[in-house]
């Protein structure tokens, strides 16, 4: 710059600074600060020299060169005013101060003839500011002057001149403009080599290097086409460099818009913001600037979705709005503008208020467009796309029909000729189509193909936008096909698709939506006629198209989806795991780029949900149906009443929980699935696409639901509405083979029920049908196979015709080639087979085929026996089928029959262990046969193994008690076996922690969310410590830990005396003899089931003589046998241990005996005691005994809800303290009825390990785990008492009624109080088999402890012999009666 100009920077420096900086030249630098305009020239060299003027005179500082000019007054005046005036220009845009600054540089340059020393700078000054004018004023043809003077000035300066770097930036910013203009290379290859030799000199952090740097790459990118002075990236700010006039930033920005190239749009969007700095607020282009940079933003956040350039966006529009006031003739595009970007922020983050204040001010747009205008039909074209939204969004019929309606007039106004006439006929078809799909009409869908192909016409070959007609066309075509089946309308689509891939190649921003159109609709052909390589090719463009969708790519969601989808039908059709993994990995990034307020979460939520679903279906992972389900409520929760896509979630819900009833047998899975059906087919009425899957999906619910509960008017509904369903899928309907086959299955149902042949025959022949539309390499095939084969099936069962019976045989062994060998869908096929051996072996037929097992009845066993393995089939249908196999192995003493007993305990194992709720176990037990494990051990006393038998029953009885105590085993052994162990040990504990916790019989208050939710733990939970589990397995000592115990480890149970199974069942009843060390020995007993049964119910009436002849007949039936075997295994008077099975469990069996005059009966001989389980007994002598006693009496007289009080419950307490030995010996507690409640008897239970309970005791029969001991405020339950760990506590007496009774229905898991106190830890419980009378209690309580402790020791040991003497005394007294001699009974050691 030459002289004053403006001021730019001021610097101090001391004068032996600039000395030393002399001596080599240094520059000077000024850095940039923070909002600072600087020129181009921020470096300064200062070259000093040093003379003396004379000895005596100091050093003083002067140039080399001194001007003096008699016209330096009138340079210096010339060349300020021109800056000053050239600055006021860049504020104002007053094109008369660009004008004025030029004619004052050009005086100052005239003041400078040829040898003048500052020429170069005035020439500088001169060629600047005419530069600045060709742009501004666009005359790109008068940039030979300024570049011709800035050459000039260029050889004025020589290489070492300070200011040849800047002058030649300049000249290679104005060769670069004129080669953007006019194309000359020479222009572009000077420009180059002019910045290369700026960079080559200037220092790195030199405003001048950075500017060249910068052009450079700008150049580079952009072929020079775009390359502007505020290209110059960082520096744009400089004063001498001029944005871009708005109606070149307008190009620049539609050049960068043709283009995926984000550089080059972050380029133009720059470009906006410095033009924006630029022109200040008052400036006449201000409004229209903020309009584009808006825009750009809004285009940028399509292409990255990045929210803040959303919002920025809106911003501008809103700041922009105010300056075009009502009145304004650009008013309604700009409201259209911002109408269009607040309805982008609602279709991304889905709040309403975005999407009605769009549609207010598309009115308002609208309303400032009366007819006549000539963008009237632009503002009726977006007010109809905001009302379209709205309705995908809220279902409101009136704003669909209003926006085809605003279409309509917007095509009136666009006649033929007119240039928008083709998108409006594009939107007008778009809106018709939304009312096909919602609606069904054909004829709107009709229309719509017509409209698109009307636009089609106007946009030939070359038209920019013929790609999108081209792909808008095909989506409909293609929806034509779904309707119809005509196989034309799809490969006229799929040719329409290929046009418009090759109308947007690579780059085109429109190239993902046409990868997208055309993957579509080749899969749509995959489905139809089943081409693999159509199917790939699909795939394959999908993928090509989410390349072109990176992270934050606002496209990227969809292709995510579309690709997720295409991957998993390959998988259906191939089962390749991998494309089912990556499909449900693709649809976890769509929900997470998705979050919690995003307009499309709910349907994200459902294609995972419904991939988990297909995931546990093919693997059989419960945890994914559970996490499906979840997805699918919260997925219903985001589509309230009015969504349109309500239907869909109620129709998704309501399939996965019908798989989960399926697979767990949950009736109130069904209903509900049923009621979300109902609501799904009430929002899709006649006329509505997708009515025929919900009259198939609802029509399927209703079957079967009769099949579980055998209600005609279930099946009637269910036929009717697959017959409508039917007659709503013509042939060439894509869906019309699955409402053949449920047509079939429902037919066939009510031929079983009600006995018409032809309902079968209507069956098979429909199934024949389905067949016939699913031809091999059809993913649906293997099930029409089953179907139709279970069809034939019945068929022969009925009629007896072989050529049915060999065509299902064949059905189903194809059926199971096709399929893989863990597909959930075998486990159906293998029990039509064995259904269908079966059927072979009853008739007499052969069934058996080359090679294969030649017998039809092991044929059948076989299968079973596969069925039972299928793992993914899930646990439930398994048991199910092992059942089977139990039943037919029992009916045709199959060799198999032990092996299915075997297998048929582990898998009722499993399927309880999924159940948190103790009371579920027991709820589940009641559906299954209680005499499952008495018939296993009477099967293998049947072949003669007795330990075999012993082994069956402790694995099938008291299966609820023993997952209980599986969670408290000790690990003491383990844990010293190593740092692993160790660590197993507590992952162990830990996880036995959690899963001991009660859970949950779920309050009525409790959603079903969060039960569920619940549960899904617990079963998570359950497969973590299954797995901890197998790793204990593999360490050293313990391959059998937790497993069902050998015959060999429950000898242990026979430690203190020898143990009598007894066994009940249909085939035989039978005593085995357990010893400690000796072989077991088996009593055939002359009795069977229904003796033992009548016993019982004669029992009940409990009279002396009713109960002298039950007592008598089980002495001759049962008990003398077992005494007269004992001789060579106890010692007369030593004590036995009774451990009843089945019936056996109500028959009092210590008290047999002939009770008359020289009768004999068993206490004569032994002491009696009992043991639920052989295990039990085990458990309880592992702990030795403690040496201090402490001793709680817990008493209530008058619990809560009864109106007579116990008079002897106080005076029992006062009798048990005065016989048990004073203190130290034993630490004694009272608890009277007054402070008897709940809170204070659980503490007493778990801090005193011996107790004696007097109250009332109930035993609840419906649900055993509330049977309770009865206190003050509520009733201490058996499910309390279960939660304890009593595994230090030695006794309790149950001085209350009905302690040792069990349940009736599920008799082998003796679930009752004594019981639970027994397997909860306590060693020694003596408990009651019914009432009790006072008086007797008290005696015997009297005579009980005075035998127990009499002598002053506390040996809960002692306490079977103690009962057994006390009992004794009270025998010799006639007053009392029998029933109330043998109500006491002793369980454990």
């Amino acid at each position: 710059m030459l002289y004053h100009g403006e001021i730019l920077r001021t610097f101090e420096i001391t004068v032996q600074e600039l000395l030393d900086r002399s001596e080599s030249s240094h520059p000077i630098i000024f850095q940039q600060k923070e909002g600072e305009v600087v020129t181009p020239c921020t470096s300064l060299f200062l070259i000093l020299g040093q003379r003396l003027s004379d000895e005596n005179d100091p050093a003083v500082l002067c140039p080399l060169t001194t001007l003096a000019s008699r016209d330096m007054d009138a340079l210096v005046l010339k060349t300020d005013a021109g800056h000053r005036l050239l600055a006021r220009y860049r504020r104002t845009q007053n094109s008369s101060d660009l004008y004025q600054s030029i004619k004052h540089f050009e005086h100052a340059s005239d003041l400078c003839p040829m040898d003048h020393p500052h020429r170069p700078a005035a020439l500088f000054n001169l060629a600047t500011a005419k530069l600045v004018s060709c742009q501004a004023d666009g005359r790109y043809l008068d940039l030979d002057i300024p570049i011709s003077v800035l050459q000039g000035v260029l050889d004025l300066r020589p290489t070492d001149h300070p200011d040849r770097p800047v002058t030649q930036l300049y000249l290679a910013i104005a060769l670069l403009f004129r080669f953007a203009e006019r194309g000359f290379q020479t222009d572009a290859d000077a420009s180059e080599e002019l910045l290369s030799e700026v960079i080559d000199v200037c220092h790195a952090d030199s405003h001048i290097y950075r500017a060249a740097l910068i052009a450079i790459e700008t150049s580079a990118l952009h072929s020079a086409r775009s390359i502007v002075a505020n290209d110059l990236g960082q520096e744009r700010s400089s004063p001498f460099m001029l944005p871009l006039s708005p109606n070149q930033l307008v190009d620049q920005a539609q050049w960068c818009l043709q283009r995926d190239d984000p550089h080059a749009l972050d380029e133009a969007i720059s470009l906006h913001y410095d033009a924006l700095r630029y022109y200040n607020t008052g400036h006449a282009c201000q409004g229209q600037l903020l309009d584009n940079l808006s825009i750009m933003l809004s285009i940028r956040f399509e292409r990255r979705g990045n929210d803040e350039d959303l919002d920025q966006a809106i911003a501008f529009h809103r700041e922009a709005l105010p300056l075009f006031p009502v009145g304004h003739t650009d008013r309604s595009s700009l409201l259209n503008n911002l109408a269009n970007q607040l309805s982008s922020r609602f279709n991304h983050w889905g709040n309403d208020e975005d999407l009605d204040q769009a549609i207010a001010l598309s009115r308002d747009a609208l309303a400032l467009c009366p007819v006549g205008r000539i963008d009237r039909s632009l503002s009726l074209n977006n007010l109809a796309s905001l009302l379209s939204s709205r309705f995908r969004h809220r279902g409101k019929d009136e704003d669909l029909d209003q926006a085809i309606a605003l279409n309509r007039e917007a095509l009136a106004l666009v006649p033929v000729g007119h240039t928008d006439r083709s998108g409006s006929l594009n939107n007008l078809a778009n809106r018709l189509s939304s009312r096909f799909e919602h609606r069904g009409n054909a004829e709107d869908l009709n229309h719509a193909i017509a409209l698109q192909m009307e636009a089609l016409d106007l946009r030939p070959v070359g038209h920019i936008d013929r790609f999108l007609s081209l792909n808008n066309l095909a989506s409909l075509l293609s929806s034509r096909f779904r309707h119809r089946g005509k196989d034309e309308d799809l490969d006229q689509a799929i040719a329409l698709s290929r046009e418009a891939l090759v109308l947007v190649p690579v780059g085109h921003t429109s190239r993902s939506m046409s990868l997208n159109n055309l993957a579509n609709q080749l899969f749509s052909r995959f489905e139809h006629r089943g081409n693999d390589e159509d199917l790939d090719h699909a795939i394959a463009l999908l993928m090509d198209a989410l390349a072109m969708c990176p992270v934050a790519h606002t496209d990227r969601c969809s292709s995510l989806n579309n690709l997720a989808i295409l991957l998993f039908s390959r998988f259906n059709h191939r089962s390749n795991d991998e494309d089912l993994d990556q499909a449900i990995a693709l649809n976890r990034e769509v929900l997470a780029l998705v979050p919690v307020g995003h307009t499309n979460r709910s349907k994200s939520l459902n294609n995972l949900a419904n991939l988990l679903s297909s995931h546990y279906e093919h693997r059989g992972n419960d945890e994914d149906l559970d996490q499906a389900i979840a997805l699918h409520r919260e997925a219903l929760a985001l589509r309230p009443v009015g969504h349109t896509d309500r239907s869909s979630s109620l129709n998704h819900l309501a399939n996965q929980l019908f798989s989960r009833f399926e697979h767990r047998g949950h009736d109130e899975d069904l209903d509900h699935a049923i009621a979300l059906q109902m609501e799904a087919l009430d929002l899709r009425p006649v006329g509505h696409i997708d009515r025929s899957s919900s009259l198939n999906n609802l029509a399927n619910l209703l079957s079967s639901r009769f099949n579980h509960r055998g209600d005609g008017e279930d099946l009637d509904q269910a036929i009717a509405l697959e017959k409508e369903a039917l007659a709503l899928r013509p042939v060439g309907h894509t869906n019309r083979s699955k409402s053949l086959n449920n047509l079939a299955i429902q037919l066939s149902s009510r031929f079983e029920y009600r006995g018409n042949i032809e309902d079968l025959d209507q069956a098979i022949a429909l199934h024949r049908d389905a067949l016939a539309l699913r031809p091999v390499g059809h993913p649906g095939r293997p099930k029409s196979l089953y179907n139709l084969a279970n069809r034939l099936s019945s068929r022969f069962d009925h009629r007896g015709n072989r050529e049915d019976l060999n065509e299902s045989q064949d059905n189903l062994r194809c059926a199971s080639t096709l399929l893989t060998q863990h597909d959930p869908f075998q486990f159906k096929v293998h029990v039509s087979l064995a259904t269908v051996y079966l059927s072979f072996h009853h008739s007499g037929l052969g069934g058996a085929r080359e090679g294969e097992v030649t017998d039809s009845l092991n044929a059948a066993m076989h299968y079973f026996k596969k069925a039972a393995n299928v793992v993914s089939a899930g646990l439930q249908p398994r048991l199910q089928a092992s059942l089977h196999w139990v039943r037919h192995t029992r009916q045709h003493s199959h060799g198999t029959e032990l092996e299915a007993h075997a297998t048929s305990m582990q898998l009722l194992d499993a399927y309880m262990s999924t159940t948190a709720s103790v009371s579920s176990r027991h709820n589940i037990m009641k559906h299954f046969s209680s005499t499952l494990a008495v018939d296993a051990a009477s099967c293998a006393l049947r072949s003669g193994d007795v330990c075999r038998a012993v082994e069956l029953l402790e694995q099938g009885r008291t299966t609820i008690w023993t997952q209980m105590t599986r969670l408290r085993t000790p690990l003491d052994n383990l844990q010293t076996c190593g740092d692993r162990a160790a660590a197993l040990t507590k992952k162990f504990r830990d996880l036995s922690s959690l899963l001991g916790k009660p859970p949950a019989n779920y309050p009525e208050v409790t959603s079903r969310v969060d039960a569920e939710a619940k549960e899904t733990r617990y079963r998570r939970l359950v497969k973590e410590w299954n797995g901890v589990v197998e790793e204990i397995r593999k360490i050293e000592g313990f391959s059998r830990f937790l497993l069902p115990p050998l015959f060999s480890d429950l000898q242990d149970a026979a430690r203190g005396g020898p143990i009598i199974v007894l066994i009940a069942s249909e085939s035989s009843c039978d005593a085995i003899i357990v010893p400690h060390k000796q072989p077991p020995a088996r009593i055939s007993l002359p009795t069977n089931l229904e003796k033992l049964q009548t016993l019982v119910a004669r029992l009940q009436r409990r009279s002396t003589p009713a109960l002298t002849t039950v007592l008598a007949e089980l002495w001759d039936d049962v008990v003398r046998l077992v005494v007269e075997n004992l001789g060579r295994f106890a010692r007369p008077a030593s004590r036995i241990w009774w451990c009843p099975t089945s019936v056996f469990n109500f028959l009092p069996l210590h008290a047999a005996g002939q009770y008359w005059k020289d009768g004999q009966f068993l206490s004569q001989f032994y002491v009696s005691s009992y043991t639920p389980s052989l295990t039990a007994l085990i458990n309880a002598r592992r702990h030795d005994r403690s040496l201090s006693v402490s001793f709680a009496a817990i008493g209530q007289n008058l619990p809560a809800g009864h109106s007579s009080t116990l008079e002897f419950v106080e005076p029992e307490l006062e009798l048990v303290q005065s016989l048990l030995p004073p203190p130290p010996t034993v630490s004694f507690t009272k608890i009277t009825s007054v402070d008897a409640t709940k809170s204070r008897a659980l503490c007493a239970l778990r801090d005193n390990t011996w107790l004696h309970f007097a109250c009332h005791g109930t035993q609840n029969f419906d649900e055993p785990f509330n049977s309770a001991f009865l206190m003050r405020d509520q009733s201490l339950s058996l499910l309390d008492i279960t939660q304890m760990d009593l595994s230090r506590h030695q006794f309790t007496f149950l001085s209350a009624c009905e302690t040792a009774v069990g349940n009736f229905m599920t008799p082998d898991e003796v679930i009752h109080l004594a019981a639970g106190l027994q397997f909860a830890g306590v060693k020694s419980v003596i408990g009651t088999l019914w009432s009790v009378n006072d008086s007797t209690v008290q005696r015997l309580v009297e005579a009980f402890y005075k035998k127990l402790c009499g002598d002053g020791k506390m040996n809960s040991k002692r306490a079977a012999q103690a009962l057994h003497q006390a009992v004794h005394s009270l025998a010799r007294d006639k007053d009392i009666p029998l029933d109330q001699r043998m109500v006491f009974t002793h369980i454990g050691i």
